[in-house]
């Protein structure tokens, strides 16, 4: 017994030098960069745990040993507990939400209603602290949707990049809630910051049976294309002429149609074989607006350079079957685009 005694003693002995020798050096650069805090406390750990050691090997004052090896037990304990929580600290761990409130400590009661299951409870406080992001998510863990897009849709109004923050707002009010309309105004909220977000608004205010306000974000989604038409982005060409179909502006769309029909060619040309889809699909838009049998004749033909480029990419016959029958619908309706 003596021996596994003095093993153990030489254990401990050998890991006080090693870990005093280690916060010595930690305190003293902590020192040097006037961390008094951080350097005199690491110092003082580090002093007494050589302490420990000498005492480790010598066993000169066992009580001093044993006052030692129980103070590192407890340094051990509270450095857990800090570890595990460490927004709460120690000492407060062990206090009610009631008794943190009243000291003025929210955040730390914020911090235990959440971690005792109260998220609302938790929410509110931090709401009250302006900690509306932290709010949020505890909303959503408790299932209050209505709260989080609230508290969403105030950040991205309020904040600078604030885009990120509408998108959930927009995403939990119609997917969620089901509410439709409020979608469609977060969604108009965001083309403010990027116009291609208008086409979103026209076809959520659709979905909301507001034809007027769809109107008018189909409208602003037409002048935002037609801008980056002007810019040298033709790609833009098939919405430019898709949104006047849209709106009735029937010789704007045949126009525009037409435009993006030579693009569309060209890109093929390049070898860009799967621009082949939208030369289909224009030609059959033409061919269903204009009543001109030609444009229909000659999306019929590439139509076929299309099924034979299906077959060298696609393995899937059902997906292949899909994506013709989208192309080949452009003769009786307006189709959308995959991305």
């Amino acid at each position: 017994m003596h021996v596994i005694g003095a093993i153990i003693r030489y254990l401990l002995g050998l890991g006080y030098l090693i870990g005093g020798l280690m916060l010595l050096c930690a305190g003293g650069l902590a020192l040097w960069a006037k961390n008094w805090k951080i350097g005199g406390a690491s110092s003082a750990i580090g002093i007494v745990a050589l302490l420990g050691s000498y005492e480790s090997f010598s066993y000169a004052a066992p009580f001093l040993f044993w006052c030692i090896f129980i103070l590192f037990i407890l340094l051990a304990v509270a450095a857990a507990l800090y570890v595990t929580e460490p927004d709460l600290g120690i000492v407060d761990r062990f206090k009610s939400p009631k008794r943190l409130l009243k000291e003025g400590k929210k955040e730390k009661a914020a911090v235990k209603l959440k971690k005792n299951g109260c998220l609302r409870d938790a929410g509110r406080v931090y709401e009250d602290l302006g900690w509306y992001t932290s709010a949020a998510l505890c909303y959503e863990e408790a299932g209050d949707w209505g709260k989080v897009a609230e508290l969403y849709l105030m950040i991205g109004e309020n904040e600078d990049n604030g885009e990120y923050y509408l998108r959930k707002a927009r995403e939990i009010f119609e997917e969620k809630l089901n509410e439709v309309e409020k979608a469609a105004q977060v969604l108009e909220k965001l083309a403010d910051m990027e116009g291609w977000y208008w086409e979103d608004a026209a076809k959520d205010w659709e979905k909301a049976g507001n034809e007027k306000a769809a109107k008018r974000c189909w409208e602003r989604a037409l002048k935002y294309y037609q801008e980056r038409v002007k810019e040298d982005d033709p790609v833009f060409l098939g919405d430019v002429a898709n949104i006047s179909e849209r709106l009735g502006l029937m010789d704007d769309a045949v126009g525009a149609y037409k435009d993006f029909l030579k693009y569309c060619e060209e890109m093929v040309e390049k070898e860009e074989k799967g621009w082949l889809r939208h030369v289909v699909e224009t030609n059959y838009a033409l061919a269903r607006i204009t009543g001109d049998e030609s444009f229909k004749a000659q999306g019929d033909k590439v139509l076929e350079d299309y099924k034979k480029y299906l077959d060298e990419v696609i393995k899937s016959e059902d997906y292949k079957q899909e994506l013709l029958g989208e192309v080949k619908r452009w003769l009786t309706e307006r189709v959308e685009r995959r991305p």
